[in-house]
């Protein structure tokens, strides 16, 4: 005879409605920590390459990097700007262009190399509405696999941010800056630079986290003295955390015997007075040499160029100063 059990109603329903609960809540568990997963990983993509990474206002740089072979072709804060990398000449030549109905104030270029250097910015213009102007960014020397750029528009960005220090305090000064002798120029979109086009020859430096990178033209054989020689010129920079820029007159002078020599003289430097650099050996046509004076040591690199090395050029720096000097053959 089976035996009967009489169960409680009310109990059964209770034991069966939690039931259903823990079900519920497991199944929401699960498909919640997976959901919340994939929703946290999108999220985080935007954040770090969607628009807000990428469209500032001022023109924040793009996180697309380009190869040596691309073209840039963006617009940014009503600025657009083209640009690319010219390896005959080793620079980033394109346009920037006002595509508003209102003038763009101080709309400026910079570069950023996959080496960590960084070029610009150029020197900041206005731009009416449909202006277009150039852009120039030299590289000379510089390895690089990929490259990315930015125009900035108006006082924010980078350049009012690092004050005079890197970007556009010296950069400005030195753009008021005039050369003393002809077919010399300022290098535009660098802090401190000179070239001459003609003879082929220009120093100039790069800045990136406060630390300045001086470069030159590369030597050449052809640029070698072929006798005693003097260069009169003159040289320009800046002494100390300042940006005015300051100058002075400077001389190189060669002399050939046993082995071919060049010194160096740069007058009226602040505080330091006449520097001095004695007996540099000449190879090749460029000269490498230090001097000392308050304490510190001051390395000066040069370079001969054009024809029957009619020019020189070079970069003079220590601690608390930085400068290019230039110069034609007397």
């Amino acid at each position: 005879m089976a035996l009967h059990i009489p169960q409680n109603p009310v109990r059964l329903a209770v034991i069966a409605l939690l039931a259903i609960v823990f079900a519920a809540c497991a199944q929401n568990s699960e498909s919640g920590g997976e959901g919340g997963g994939e929703d946290s990983g999108e999220h985080a993509g935007s954040g770090e390459h969607g628009q807000g990474g990428e469209s500032g206002e001022g023109g924040e740089e793009s996180a697309t990097q380009y190869t040596r072979t691309q073209t840039y072709d963006e617009t940014r804060a009503g600025a657009r700007l083209v640009l690319r990398y010219d390896p005959a000449t080793q620079t980033f030549t394109g346009t920037v262009t006002n595509t508003t109905n209102a003038t763009l104030t101080r709309v400026r270029v910079e570069v950023h190399l996959s080496n960590g250097v960084e070029l610009g910015p150029t020197q900041p213009t206005d731009l009416a509405p449909g202006q277009s102007i150039d852009v120039s960014l030299p590289a000379t020397g510089q390895t690089f696999a990929t490259w990315g750029a930015h125009p900035e528009v108006g006082s924010g960005g980078e350049s009012t941010a690092e004050g005079g220090g890197q970007h556009g305090g010296d950069s400005d000064a030195m753009a008021a800056f005039t050369p003393g002798l002809g077919g010399w120029a300022v290098i535009d979109g660098v802090p401190l630079g000179i070239e001459h086009k003609g003879h082929g020859l220009k120093a100039w430096y790069t800045s990136q986290g406060g630390v300045w990178t001086p470069h030159l033209s590369p030597p050449g054989p052809q640029h070698q003295p072929t006798g005693n020689a003097t260069w009169t010129g003159e040289w320009a920079g800046v002494y100390g955390a300042g940006s005015t820029v300051s100058t002075g007159a400077a001389n190189v002078t060669v002399t050939l015997g046993t082995a071919t020599a060049a010194d160096l003289t740069l007058r009226d430097v602040p505080t330091l007075g006449t520097l001095r650099w004695n007996d540099m050996p000449v190879t090749d046509g460029r000269f490498t040499g230090s001097t000392a004076a308050n304490a510190n040591t001051y390395d000066a690199v040069g370079q001969f160029g054009g024809a029957d090395q009619a020019g020189v050029v070079g970069h003079a720096s220590g601690a608390d100063f930085r400068s290019v000097f230039y110069g034609n053959k007397d």
